[in-house]
């Protein structure tokens, strides 16, 4: 499927007034996708978890959002969303979904750019992030930030791979900065 929705894709922070359209951007996605993002079959997510991944309460727990404009005025439909939740003291887990209409458009590179530029603010120096071992995507994605990176084999079909987002001038490197919050 192509996109249809000619509006720009802006990237900004998640809001707490987002809970609402996240929850429906994930019972949107297809049973493939949500079972990509959430290594599991799913329906998508509760109204309690979209509460939770809008809310940043924890002191690494960040989320971005990909926005075009909504079928409301003022309303934004998400079309992406970056979860960032604390993984010890100095990282964070990292996961990714992007409507199927709107992969393979750049959206997730611009999510996950996002997600740099606030770690680096943030002094979160890792990104940890589990996935298939069958997600060649979110692999690409991964690595092509082109961080220092470790792939570890769980078993199971499962993988973990941890990123360096700090590494010594590897990230200032890339000039990463967050545009239009």
């Amino acid at each position: 499927m192509s996109r249809r929705d000619p509006s720009p894709v802006r990237i900004r922070a998640i809001r707490a007034s987002d809970a609402r359209e996240l929850q429906g951007f994930y019972a949107g996605l297809s049973a493939s996708s949500r079972q990509t993002r959430f290594l599991t079959v799913s329906m998508g997510v509760s109204e309690a978890q979209s509460r939770s991944f809008c809310s940043g309460r924890h002191r690494h727990q960040q989320g971005f959002v990909a926005v075009v404009g909504g079928n409301r005025v003022g309303v934004d439909r998400i079309v992406g969303h970056l979860c960032l939740e604390p993984d010890g003291a100095d990282a964070a887990e990292v996961a990714i979904a992007v409507a199927d209409a709107f992969q393979r458009q750049g959206i997730g590179r611009l999510l996950l750019a996002a997600g740099v530029a606030w770690a680096l603010g943030a002094r979160v120096s890792r990104f940890t992030a589990t996935m298939s071992t069958g997600n060649a995507a979110i692999h690409q994605l991964l690595v092509g930030l082109g961080l220092p990176a470790r792939l570890k084999y769980s078993g199971a079909g499962v993988a973990e791979i941890t990123i360096d987002v700090a590494a010594d001038g590897a990230a200032r490197g890339h000039g990463w900065r967050l545009v239009g919050a």
